[in-house]
C-alpha cells in the first residue's frame, strides 16, 4: 500500500477508535442513524472516498476503500454499512451519470456532507437469484413518477437523496427495464412505517417505505434503462459487505483476546489465556480470519484491473468466506468469553447480532456457492440473473 493510501486508512483507524466506536453502543440501543459519526467522516473527507479526485473526492482505489470500510466496521458495523451504501451510489453516479449530475451530486457530498441511500429490496421479490423490481417508474407527460414499496431502506430519514431501483413502465426484463432514479428525501409522496426493531444492524435504520406518485426531478434519471447492471458497480456491493463482515468479526476476536489476557480465574489464579483449550479456540479463529482477510485483500487488489466478467467471482468468494468465517468467529467468541459475552455491556454481543443480521444481504450463501461453482466450471458468472422471466421447464 502506498504512503498516501496508508495515511487514509490510518486516518480512518484514528477516527474510528476515538469517535466512532465509543458511540456505537448508543446508536445501536436507540436504533438511530449514526449522524455524528457521518459528520466526523465527512470532516475527514471519507464520505467522498469513492468520488474521483477531479470532482473533489479522494478517488480511492478499491483496495484502499475496502481497507477503510473494514476499519470502520471494527468500531461500528452500522456506520460502515451505511457509508458503503452511500459510496456505492457515488460509484453509480460516476459510472452512468451525466457531467451535470456528477457536478451537482458530488458537490453535495464534498462540500455539504450529504448522504445517499440505495433502495432496491422489495417485499415480494427475492434478490437471492433474480434481479427484479416491482416498483414502477412511468412518464406521465410532465416527467417521471414512481409508485411502489421498498423494504430495508437503509438511512431512511437520514440520507438527503435515495437512489431508487425501479422497473421502467413495469417491465420485467431488467436488462432493458431497470432504471435508477435519484429522489430527494423530502419529496412529496414518500412515507415510511418508521419500524426498525431488529436483531442487529439497528443503527442502519432501514424501515419500509412507500412511494405514491413521487415525482422524479429533471436531473434525477440516472443512466439509461438496463445500464446499471453493465458497468461493474452492482458487484461492488458484495465486496464491501465482505469488508464489513470481517471488520465485525475482527472486533469480536480483539475483545476476546483482551478479555482472556486480563480475566483471572480461581482457584488457579491465572488468566483465561493460559487455558490450552482457549488457546486452541483462539488459534482456530485467528487462522480463519487471516484466511478470509487474505482473500478479501486479493479480490480488492485485483478489482480495478479486472474485466466485468471477473468481478462477480471476485466478490462472491470474498463475501462467502467472510460470511462463513464471520458467523463462526462471533458465535465462538461468546463461547470463549463465557456468560459475560452475552451482556450488552460488552461488544461481543453486539458483534454477534450485527454479523448475524448483515450477512443476510444478497447474494445468499447458496447463490454465492452456485456462482463460485459455475465460475470454476467455466459457466456463466453473473452475480444475478437480470430478467424477471422464469427459466424454462426442467432447468
Amino acid at each position: 500500500m502506498k504512503e498516501v493510501q496508508r495515511a487514509v486508512v490510518e486516518r480512518a483507524e484514528r477516527l474510528t477508535r476515538e469517535r466512532i466506536a465509543p458511540r456505537a453502543g448508543e446508536y445501536d440501543a436507540a436504533a438511530a442513524n449514526p449522524v455524528e459519526s457521518w459528520r466526523d467522516l465527512w470532516r475527514e473527507g471519507l464520505l467522498a472516498g469513492a468520488i474521483p479526485e477531479s470532482e473533489g473526492g479522494l478517488g480511492l482505489d478499491m483496495a484502499t476503500y475496502i481497507a477503510v470500510i473494514r476499519t470502520i466496521a471494527r468500531g461500528c458495523a452500522s456506520t460502515a454499512m451505511t457509508v458503503h451504501m452511500h459510496s456505492t451510489v457515488m460509484r453509480f453516479i460516476d459510472a452512468v451519470g451525466s457531467p451535470a449530475q456528477k457536478r451537482r451530486y458530488f458537490d453535495e457530498v464534498v462540500r455539504h456532507g450529504k448522504l445517499f441511500g440505495s433502495w432496491g429490496s422489495e417485499p415480494a421479490v427475492s434478490l437471492s437469484r433474480t434481479l427484479l423490481m416491482e416498483t414502477v417508474i412511468r412518464h406521465d407527460g410532465r416527467g417521471f413518477v414512481i409508485d411502489g414499496v421498498k423494504h430495508f431502506c437503509t438511512m431512511a430519514l437520514g440520507a438527503s437523496h435515495y437512489m431508487v431501483w425501479c422497473a421502467l413502465d413495469g417491465g420485467t426484463d431488467m436488462a432493458k427495464s431497470l432504471q435508477l432514479a435519484l429522489v430527494p428525501a423530502d419529496s412529496p409522496g414518500i412515507t415510511t412505517d418508521a419500524r426498525w426493531d431488529t436483531l442487529g444492524m439497528r443503527a442502519t435504520f432501514s424501515p419500509s417505505v412507500t412511494f405514491a406518485g413521487v415525482r422524479v426531478p429533471e436531473d434525477g434519471m440516472l443512466g439509461d434503462p438496463g445500464v446499471a447492471v453493465q458497468v461493474g458497480v452492482i458487484e461492488s456491493f458484495a465486496l464491501g459487505y465482505a469488508a464489513v463482515y470481517l471488520g465485525i468479526a475482527e472486533s469480536a476476536l480483539a475483545f476476546a483476546l483482551d478479555y482472556a489476557k486480563k480475566r483471572i480465574v480461581k482457584p488457579e489464579n491465572i488468566a483465561v489465556a493460559a487455558d490450552p483449550t482457549v488457546q486452541r479456540h483462539v488459534g482456530e479463529l485467528a487462522a480463519h480470519l487471516d484466511a478470509a482477510g487474505l482473500v478479501l485483500i486479493d479480490s480488492a487488489a485485483r478489482w480495478d484491473g479486472a474485466d466485468l466478467a471477473e468481478l462477480g467471482p471476485l466478490a462472491n468468494r470474498a463475501k462467502y468466506l467472510a460470511t462463513e468465517v464471520g458467523l463462526h468467529v462471533t458465535s465462538k467468541v461468546i463461547q470463549v468469553v463465557g456468560g459475560r459475552g452475552a451482556y450488552k455491556d460488552f461488544p461481543a454481543e453486539r458483534a454477534f447480532r450485527d454479523l448475524r443480521t448483515c450477512t443476510l444481504m444478497p447474494p445468499t450463501v447458496d447463490r454465492m456457492l452456485e456462482a463460485i461453482g459455475k465460475s470454476a466450471l467455466g459457466l456463466d458468472t453473473a452475480m444475478f440473473n437480470v430478467s424477471g422471466r422464469k427459466p424454462a421447464a426442467g432447468r
